[in-house]
């Protein structure tokens, strides 16, 4: 797990003291557990949300986004555009056509303006596609770290020579969740003035801005419990 070396995960840390103490208190695998809640806790939020239909990103689209091949725009397209369930000719036929209900129907719920609903869910889909950009982004930089570690010579391997070296890859992570902060604030202020102006529920943004906020701590706890684990720090 030389990714970002010793001394760069301690530089990246310093100023993170919620993500030291969650290394320090929890290990690599309960703190993937936490990152899936984490998930979960903004996917909750948004099945809740009757203004909001969009659906989850698949393996496929997400590899799709890695190698290239669907675009940020099409993915966020492909997510908020229901998909229609195929029905097969043997569950057509066998269909069985309910009996009459005879009971006082409830007053149906008000129906979400059309157009309120498709701009939230757009959204919320940039959210998940600036979520898998950020992790694509993250693990390619580690990959190419890894490899260029591999390929260096034993002599170059010192401590002050790593540390340099190192320091390259934090300033890219560094620069990377800057760019990504700008692109959130962007979407949560455009949803808070769009919500604001239809009346909404509001706590949607404040679920929004601390799931990311916290999935950014837990990741770099992540990899510091990583490290912990095999005595580089």
């Amino acid at each position: 797990m030389i990714l970002i070396g010793l001394a760069g995960v301690v530089w990246w840390q310093r100023h993170n003291l919620k993500a030291f103490k969650q290394a320090m208190q929890y290990s690599s695998g309960e703190l993937e557990q936490q990152l899936q809640e984490n998930q979960q806790l903004i996917q909750d939020a948004v099945n809740a949300a009757p203004e909001v239909v969009i659906r989850d990103v698949t393996e496929e689209e997400r590899e799709a986004l890695k190698d290239g091949s669907l675009t940020q725009e099409e993915l966020i397209d492909r997510l908020v555009t229901p998909q229609t369930p195929v029905q097969s000719e043997t569950e057509t036929q066998s269909s069985v056509v309910p009996p009459a209900d005879t009971t006082q129907p409830e007053a149906p719920a008000p129906t979400p303006d059309p157009e309120y609903q498709q701009t939230l869910s757009a959204l919320i889909a940039e959210v998940y596609v600036l979520r898998e950009k950020y992790t694509i982004e993250l693990d390619n930089m580690y990959a190419a770290a890894k490899e260029e570690y591999k390929a260096m010579p034993k002599s170059q391997r010192t401590t002050e020579k790593l540390s340099k070296w190192a320091a390259g890859y934090v300033n890219r992570a560094t620069k990377l969740e800057k760019a990504c902060d700008a692109s959130m604030d962007d979407i949560v202020e455009r949803m808070e003035e769009l919500i604001r102006s239809n009346n909404g529920d509001l706590s949607l943004v404040d679920t929004v801005v601390y799931t990311y906020a916290n999935e950014k701590s837990l990741k770099k706890a992540f990899y510091m419990a990583k490290l912990e684990e095999k005595g580089l720090v």
